[in-house]
């Protein structure tokens, strides 16, 4: 393996799409959704079998760093980066980014939010092997597409173009765009055109390529960034000043969609290529429930129970309680049930997608000690 590969896994979410399991104080990362591990030190088990220790990095909100260390005791101190204030997933990228560079200029990074399931292992690493390689030798930002398995409304979508190219005997696509969490007709039509693949969030490039991306207009916005990074005295004022400015977006809309629509196939040859490898692995993304009924044991009728609870002609639902509250349903019809010891889910499978902004407006309401 290349000295000059990197890991950053990104640790500082809430998991809103989660609730009411994951909140802010007990953030999905950090939770045992599984008997053994969190999904934490899940992902620090598989990138531990792609890289050596002193190159895997996590990124992290300021109140979550001694949870970290206390998770992933194996990771290095020194190679925690803590967020100056709570930012979204496009700061902590790349401020994650500058810091690797301080120590290896010629790094080449790849990305791994820390809520996913992989199998089988070997093929996980074969293919982000393939893509850091491409990453290391082409001036791209490489993605990792999951081949969908049906139609799918809790993820995010990549739609491709033509072969871009290929690398250890796996070829990688042009990206063409990106589409949002789709509502149930769209997931459908998505799914039966077989040109769109599950954004994985997973992602690989070299320190040089995302610095010359930085340099371009549509990307400015974030050049504060190289000021934050300590070259010498450190202000710890004057970095959570800067830091408190950038934007809160997401990587995937202040990054990477824009690459999608500015790439050299639009009349910017200067600008880094974007290509995703499609990947073959068995992929789910623990940080939606749609994905814990896929994995939990179904009844005749195709329900999914976890916990204390009793459901009567009910079918193709998800019903899960914790501790001693019990459950009793009937007459669900792909239905989810969630109960925590103080807040209930009740949701349409097909509507997954919107508890995201359930938690939104939680926020705004008299309950946001509940988020």
């Amino acid at each position: 393996m290349n000295a000059n590969f990197h890991a950053l896994i990104l640790a500082g979410g809430i998991g809103a799409r989660l609730w009411p399991k994951s909140r802010r104080s007990r953030p999905k990362q950090f939770l045992r959704l599984s008997k053994t591990k969190s999904l934490l030190q899940g992902t620090m088990e598989r990138v531990e079998a792609l890289l050596p220790q002193k190159n895997i990095w996590v990124v992290c909100k300021p109140y979550q760093r001694d949870e970290v260390i206390q998770q992933i005791p194996d990771v290095r101190e020194s190679n925690i980066i803590v967020e100056p204030c709570p930012k979204g997933t496009a700061a902590a990228v790349l401020l994650g980014t500058m810091t690797i560079e301080r120590h290896d200029p010629d790094a080449v990074i790849s990305v791994f939010p820390s809520d996913h399931f992989v199998s089988p292992m070997e093929k996980f690493i074969d293919t982000l092997r393939v893509g850091m390689e491409w990453a290391k030798q082409t001036c791209s930002v490489v993605i990792y597409g999951i081949r969908p398995s049906g139609p799918e409304t809790s993820y995010g979508y990549i739609e491709t173009g033509g072969t871009a190219g290929g690398c250890g005997g796996l070829s990688c696509m042009e990206v063409t765009n990106f589409h949002e969490k789709p509502d149930p007709r769209t997931a459908k039509a998505y799914f039966q055109s077989n040109r769109f693949l599950w954004n994985s969030g997973m992602l690989s490039f070299s320190v040089a390529v995302m610095k010359m991306l930085l340099e371009k207009e549509p990307f400015r916005i974030w050049a504060p960034l190289s000021e934050i990074i300590p070259q010498g005295r450190h202000d710890p004022e004057r970095t959570l000043e800067l830091y408190a400015r950038l934007p809160d977006d997401a990587f995937d809309t202040a990054v990477l969609e824009r690459l999608a629509r500015c790439d050299g196939r639009s009349g910017a040859p200067d600008v880094p290529a974007l290509v995703v490898f499609p990947c073959d692995f068995q992929w789910l993304d623990l940080g939606v429930w749609e994905s814990h009924y896929k994995m939990l044991e179904k009844d005749e009728n195709g329900n999914a129970v976890s916990g204390r609870a009793l459901v009567l002609d009910s079918k193709g639902s998800l019903v899960i309680s914790e501790g001693r509250r019990l459950i009793g349903a009937i007459g669900l019809r792909d239905m989810v049930v969630v109960c925590v010891e103080d807040a209930v889910l009740v949701c349409p499978r097909k509507e997954l997608y919107r508890v995201r902004e359930l938690v939104e407006a939680l926020k705004k309401s008299d309950y946001e000690d509940y988020v």
